[in-house]
Order: C-alpha cells, then structure tokens, then sequence
C-alpha cells in the first residue's frame, strides 16, 4: 500500500517528485472500500444499562495499516433525560474514539431528530472486523430509535488507506 512516509517532509519550487513518490501521492488517503448495513425495524428500550442495538457492519481491511471510519445513523425519540450510543468493535467492549451522549429535548413529543454517531479506529489487521451500535437512556423513561424503508437506521464502515 501507497503511503506518504516517502514523500518529501516540504516542496519547494523546482521540485520534481520521482514516478515513485507520485504514485506513493496518488494512493495516500484514498477510500479503499465503503460497507453499509441498514436496519428498518423500529427499537424501543427504558434501560439505563448498555444493550445491543441490532444494527452493525463488517469489514475486511485490505492493508493493516488502514484506519477505519464508522457512521452509524437513525432517527431517534430520546427521553427528557437522554440517550447514550456507542460504538464497539466484536474484538472488544470498549467504546470507539467519538462515542457521546444524544440529549433529548423536553418539547420532543413525537417523532424525533436525525442522530449521527461517528468514530475512528486503527484495527492493524486484514481479518474482518465488525462494528456493533449499542444504547441506552440515562433515566428508565423509554426512548426509541424510528427506523423504517423511508428512512433506516444505516452504518458504515469506510477503509481509509494510510
């Protein structure tokens, strides 16, 4: 895989890169590979412990020195108190770097707002790895994620080469 370690650290005018250094240019940061997983059931939960979403993606990195962006999105009807999403790999339980809180709105009465999950991950392997949605409210007052063939809940897997 192409990475930009060989390029050089400035240009200057009059700099003339080898054909090796274009084509270490040309494959740096480019999207390898983009997955998508959708999920059009509607989810409805009042606990105020981590549970599974039913939502995830796998992906297969074709380099290990790839990083990994995950999208994951839905409509969501959060509780007063508001709703806690995370995402996990299958490796580990431990949240994905960009993982927060989604607040809801006292004046939220029906239907709800677009909510839109982001993180990174560095996987430093080619096997497949899957990306798991998960959630809970932050009081026992139940919160549903609407997802419907109008709109799904969706998540994204996108391969970032180095």
């Amino acid at each position: 895989m192409a990475t930009p370690t060989s390029l050089p650290a400035t240009f200057v005018a009059g700099n003339v890169l080898t054909a090796a250094q274009m084509n270490d240019l040309r494959g740096a940061f480019r999207i390898l590979q983009v997955v998508r997983a959708t999920d059009t059931t509607d989810r409805t939960t009042s606990s105020t412990s981590i549970i599974d979403a039913n939502i995830s993606v796998t992906i297969t990195p074709t380099s290990a020195s790839s990083s990994i962006i995950v999208i994951w999105s839905a409509n969501v009807r959060p509780p007063n108190s508001g709703v806690i999403w995370q995402l996990i790999t299958d490796s580990s339980n431990v949240s994905l770097t960009g993982n927060k809180a989604i607040t809801g709105s006292t004046n939220i009465t029906s239907g709800g707002f677009l909510a839109t999950l982001f993180a990174y991950d560095t996987p430093a392997t080619t096997s497949a790895t899957t990306y798991k949605g998960r959630w809970r409210c932050e009081s026992g007052t139940p919160a549903t994620i609407f997802n419907n063939s109008w709109y799904p809940g969706q998540m994204y897997a996108i391969e970032v080469s180095a």
